[in-house]
């Protein structure tokens, strides 16, 4: 089952067809684990299209992420709290006075 996704310009809407060019190439992105592009965005008139085919039955690239994720072990802290100092915590004014003035 081969899918085409397509975007009409309206208007002055063909003025920009690099906007629907990056629409249709984030899609196929999102789409690259199952799904590969049968033919590039193409401009033809006022309608842009390009077509997307599933990708092998028996190929998944999804998988192996999920299999390297159970091999690491988990660590008490991130990574992102190690590499940071301990930051102390401001006293904040209370909302409904206004700020101190000097």
């Amino acid at each position: 089952m081969k899918v085409r996704v397509s975007v009409r310009f309206r208007g002055r809407e063909i003025t920009y067809p690099e906007l629907a060019l990056e629409d249709l190439r984030e899609i196929a992105e999102e789409l690259a684990d199952i799904a590969t592009v049968e033919q590039a965005p193409s401009l033809e008139g006022k309608l842009m299209s390009m077509t997307l085919t599933p990708s092998r039955p028996g190929h998944k690239k999804a998988a192996a992420p999920k299999a390297e994720a159970a091999e690491k072990p988990k660590s008490a802290k991130p990574a992102a709290q190690k590499d940071q100092p301990a930051q102390e915590a401001a006293p904040e004014a209370p909302a409904d006075e206004p700020p101190a003035e000097d």
